[in-house]
């Protein structure tokens, strides 16, 4: 078979992920970058391990390698669970309760107006605005700043190189400092008034700690989202049969989202870092080198998913790798699941039978797998009380 060079960034990457990731899985499961940037990994069951030695494949410091402030993902425990303390509350099942009508009510009202027009481009006008209202309300942004906080979050999401990483989060940075610096007002029931009054040890958290806080929250509150609801409106418009069972059943959307995030991760990867010689499979990665840790060939490993491509929405897929693994499981799992959820149950009956116009676009990103533009005509439109 020929050979293939990893590069999700490369324009034509999307298309062929899939046979890609088989390739990698069945002859290099440890890759070996031919320009010697990184190694990867794309077995299901190297990644998860991986994942849960965190010791050896750390994410300590790999945020300061690319110049961009301290996030979650950049640290390891201790420092990890403490900074993760500060805000387990803010998206625990209780809390998340609380906030489904609003969800239900902004989902409904990014609708209405798509209805009436019998089409739409879905990534836009809805996929892509209802986490960015939903996670700007949580933060404590005023309604006039969300509009500005999805377009750098989609910045973001499509940077190709380290270049584009660094710009995009230094606007993201400037974006945050107006508040943190008190130049704009936060609202005070958002979850960073909270933040810059916390303490770790007695002491406050610096600037850098919250603008971690601020790419993580507000990018992984946006991304994630977004990916989820366009990849299930690509894949349900393709599989109509599975869509009308959702529709009069939709107690099964739960597990057709676990269904969605396995097929469709929302990231490709996230780098570690080595600590140690490492040997896996007959190569060996040294101490200190960069690993990548790839999620969405790992949800389409056929070791680990019987018929890993097929969209099924009764496998109930549990062990998933698309929120990560490990110390470093998403923390805002919880609220993405509850907007994907009502978000199909508002979608479904609502569009009826609807179909694409024209084949979806895929995100070109060096890191995020999700859709440009989902465009899609509909007849029915069944009234919601």
């Amino acid at each position: 078979m020929d050979r293939y060079d990893y590069d999700p960034a490369d324009a034509e990457f999307a298309a062929r992920a899939p046979e890609i990731y088989r390739w990698m899985r069945d002859e290099h499961p440890v890759y070996v970058d031919p320009r010697g940037g990184f190694y990867a990994l794309s077995r299901f069951e190297d990644v998860r391990s991986a994942s849960l030695d965190w010791r050896t494949f750390s994410s300590k410091g790999k945020d300061a390698q690319q110049s961009l402030a301290p996030t979650l993902n950049g640290t390891d425990p201790p420092r990890l669970n403490q900074l993760r303390a500060l805000i387990a509350g803010d998206f625990a099942n209780s809390r998340m309760a609380n906030l489904e009508n609003d969800v239900r009510a902004i989902a409904r009202g990014l609708l209405d107006p798509i209805l009436a027009e019998g089409h739409g481009e879905m990534i836009g006008s809805f996929a892509a605005l209802l986490p960015s209202m939903v996670t700007g309300r949580l933060l404590g942004l005023p309604p006039e700043a969300w509009a500005e906080g999805r377009d750098i979050t989609d910045a973001v999401m499509r940077w190709r190189t380290l270049e584009d990483l660094v710009a995009a989060h230094q606007r993201l940075y400037a974006f945050f400092r107006e508040f943190l610096q008190g130049r704009c007002p936060f609202d005070e029931a958002g979850m960073f008034p909270a933040l810059m009054t916390a303490e770790i040890d007695g002491e406050r958290l610096s600037e850098n700690d919250l603008l971690g806080f601020a790419a993580a929250l507000h990018i992984g509150g946006n991304d994630t989202t977004t990916n989820m609801i366009g990849g299930a409106l690509a894949l349900l418009a393709r599989n109509p049969d599975l869509r009308q069972e959702l529709r009069e059943h939709p107690v099964l959307i739960p597990d057709a989202i676990e269904e969605v995030l396995r097929l469709e991760s929302p990231a490709h990867s996230t780098p570690r870092v080595t600590t140690r010689d490492v040997e896996l499979h007959d190569v060996t990665i040294p101490a200190r080198s960069q690993v990548k840790m790839l999620w969405r060939s790992a949800n389409l490993d056929e070791r680990e998913f019987r018929d890993p491509e097929r969209f099924d929405i009764h496998r109930r897929p549990k062990r998933h790798l698309a929120f990560g693994w490990g110390v470093h499981l998403c923390v805002g799992a919880p609220l993405a699941r509850l907007e994907a959820r009502i978000a199909l149950e508002e979608l479904l009956p609502r569009l009826g039978d609807y179909e694409l116009t024209a084949e979806p676009v895929r995100v070109v990103s060096a890191m995020f797998n999700g859709f440009e533009r989902v465009d899609i005509t509909f007849q029915e439109q069944d009234q919601v009380a």
